[in-house]
């Protein structure tokens, strides 16, 4: 058996919050396993392929949600996959009121610590 180095650069901590993921081309939904700043363990309703960018919105509990524009898709098996997230494509929603929505400039983005 061929040893495998852990590549990812912070350890998980299980997170367990609603998500909503899209492509564009689909939309589904399922449950964080872990989550970190720059990547994370999901579990959803539609399968994904290596290399997806999808659109991931995080639902924790009695949090503000979490939008993330672009979440690359590195791993899949059945409906659990791993995404790699970038700190830049990833921020809080507050309350959206017209104006803001107005200013938007393309889709939202979340994430936080």
């Amino acid at each position: 058996m061929t040893y495998q180095p852990d590549k990812r650069r912070s350890s998980r901590m299980p997170v367990a919050c609603a998500a909503y993921y899209s492509d564009g081309a689909f939309h589904a939904s399922g449950v964080t396993e872990n989550l970190t700043t720059s990547g994370g363990c999901l579990h959803g309703t539609h399968s994904v392929r290596v290399g997806m960018e999808l659109m991931v919105l995080l639902i924790p509990a009695d949090q503000r949600a979490l939008l993330i524009k672009k979440a690359t898709v590195r791993w899949a098996d059945e409906h659990q996959f791993g995404v790699e997230l970038n700190e830049a494509d990833c921020g809080t929603i507050g309350e959206l009121d017209e104006e803001d929505f107005e200013r938007q400039q393309g889709p939202l983005s979340i994430l936080t610590h």
